[in-house]
């Protein structure tokens, strides 16, 4: 399959060996990324060992971003060179290569529950990162990322929230509603008072207090963490030569115990190219409220049909059984309702928060011992030991010159001085070599 067709907006993403990362080091450029609120694309690519011209050789692991437009590329290049000691290499784009398998995955239960602790971080101080990058290392396989900022999703969680808090649904405060009147009635019969409007509201659910258990507690706690932090919808897909490889990834994710990645169904010898225009994810409304229907719905209509046309008459199975009826339609609606629920059924979408997308798209820490290709450290200005040595001994001579001549001048200045203190006339202390005058 190819992975890439279009070299436009697209960057590579180079660590350099001096660069001190940090765990979830992308969370800032996310939290940008969901401003501007356009769809990009993550790639991971890890080419299989021995694939150059050496058979020997080790494959580097590589890091790719693609960008809605040239406006974002631009933008999202200067804050990535701004934040992250990296290397940023533009009008680049993934190598072309050929997989047998893609794996499309999902979440294994609601979005509201995170598939990584906000503690778990600092507890354990790994970066998950580097542990994806380690699995896919000479494996020959692709992780490609597609995101889009999804703001509306927050309903999503609130609504789990809610059900989680006051788990009575609305068909069981009605039955309540019903039923309480007759049993009062009753027990005023048999000369029990009735029950005060306190109790009923408590056993009603929603509209009194509930019992909730401390496990789900938990869980809202947690969706109320996730509630306050960005969201993002995902569209997440491994691509490898193998299963084994797959699943390698797969199982390197990020995963908690309230929730994970899991595969919902696996493509093999894909040959469908993705889009050169980045086409956001969804979070599959159609199907989840409408096409997942389909599986009753049909054999339903099947039956109603058969039976308008005489071709099916369900009050025979009660009194002559299965030998009087036509099977067909049966036949026929079984089958159906089998491969609807197959095709059409419900996928869990893959929502996301800053803290947990962080955890997958990003640069690894430990640079010096995973294969990851490397940028160039850029030519600075200050100079090597010897050379400096030596330009501050030629700066020093000239230093110590000038203070010597300083010095001697000094010194014959003091002389002079000292010498002009000392002279004193001479026909005062030695009268004898006074001038000769004229004798008269």
């Amino acid at each position: 399959m190819d992975l890439a067709e279009n070299n436009c907006c697209w960057v590579e993403v180079r660590p350099l060996i001096t660069s001190k990362l940090e765990s979830a080091n992308f969370a800032p450029i996310l939290d940008v990324l969901h401003n501007l609120g356009k769809p990009f694309r993550f790639f991971i690519v890890a080419p299989r060992d021995g694939s150059g011209c050496g058979s020997d050789e080790r494959a580097l692991v590589r890091f790719f971003l693609q960008f809605h437009d040239e406006h974002a590329r631009v933008q999202m290049t200067n804050i990535i060179r701004t934040l992250l000691d990296v290397e940023i290499v533009g009008d680049i784009e993934p190598p072309k290569s050929q997989y047998r398998f893609c794996a499309d995955l999902e979440l294994a239960k609601n979005y509201a529950l995170p598939i990584v602790y906000s503690c778990q971080r600092q507890e354990f101080m790994v970066n998950l990162i580097d542990r994806i990058v380690a699995s896919t290392a000479g494996l020959g396989v692709c992780v490609e990322v597609v995101v889009k900022a999804d703001p509306n999703a927050t309903l999503g969680i609130q609504k789990f929230v809610y059900n989680k808090l006051y788990p009575k649904t609305s068909s069981s405060l009605l039955g309540v509603n019903i039923l309480d009147p007759v049993v009062d009635l009753i027990g005023a019969g048999v000369g029990q008072a009735p029950k005060t409007e306190t109790a009923t509201s408590v056993r009603g659910g929603r509209s009194g207090q509930n019992k909730v258990d401390s496990w789900s507690r938990e869980l809202v706690k947690h969706a109320e963490l996730k509630l306050v932090s960005n969201l993002f919808t995902c569209k997440i897909l491994v691509f490898g030569n193998s299963m084994q490889s797959v699943q390698a990834v797969k199982k390197a994710l990020p995963a908690a115990p309230t929730n994970r990645l899991k595969t919902f169904k696996t493509t093999k010898k894909p040959k469908q190219h993705p889009t050169t225009t980045l086409k956001a994810p969804t979070r599959y409304w159609i199907r989840n409220n409408v096409l997942c229907s389909l599986w009753w719905a049909i054999p339903l209509s099947i039956l109603l049909l058969a039976g308008v046309f005489g071709f099916f008459n369900p009050l025979k199975l009660f009194s002559l059984g299965f030998s009087s009826v036509n099977l067909v339609p049966i036949g026929l609606a079984v089958f159906f309702a089998v491969c609807l629920f197959v095709v059409f059924r419900k996928r869990q979408p893959i929502v996301l928060s800053t803290q947990e997308l962080a955890q997958i798209i990003g640069l690894p820490t430990a640079i010096a011992k995973l294969p990851i290709a490397l940028g160039k450290v850029p030519v600075s200005r200050t100079q090597l030991g010897f050379e400096q040595t030596t330009k501050e001994k030629e700066k020093e001579e000239p230093k110590n010159e000038k203070q010597t001549i300083n010095k001697k001048e000094k010194s014959e200045e003091a002389k002079g001085a000292l010498c002009q203190k000392t002279t004193f006339p001479v026909s005062r202390h030695f009268p004898y070599l006074e001038e000769e005058k004229p004798f008269t």
